[in-house]
């Protein structure tokens, strides 16, 4: 595992819930093809390049807490975030690329088993 310093899982982990809820907010029912921002996805994907496992960890909490935010206050379900995330993670971000489906798919997956 690689040691991050402190701080940096958090801001991910947040940045990628706000954006998962305000693209909620603006897009409602389409959210599943909504990009997200590239600079969290990017950050995402630098997670996922140093530790994998970590990248899991994070998508994990992003998708547990969307999930209760949606409870609580509405918001997107768990299933529709998780396509977002798989969406925004095909696009370009450099330097990372493009990721392919089955590895953004394999991401999301390995978070949604988690749950």
């Amino acid at each position: 595992m690689s040691d991050f310093p402190p701080g940096v899982m958090p801001t991910i982990r947040h940045a990628l819930v706000f954006n998962l809820l305000d693209a909620y907010r603006r897009v409602g029912d389409d959210l599943p093809a909504c990009d997200l921002y590239p600079e969290i996805i990017r950050a995402l994907k630098w997670v996922h390049s140093q530790d994998p496992d970590k990248a899991v960890w994070v998508v994990w909490r992003v998708l547990e807490e969307v999930a209760s935010h949606a409870q609580t206050e509405g918001g997107p379900t768990t299933e529709a975030a998780a396509r977002c995330l798989r969406f925004s993670l095909t696009r370009t971000t450099p330097p990372f690329g493009e990721w392919s489906e089955d590895q953004a798919d394999r991401l999301v997956t390995a978070a949604l088993i988690k749950s």
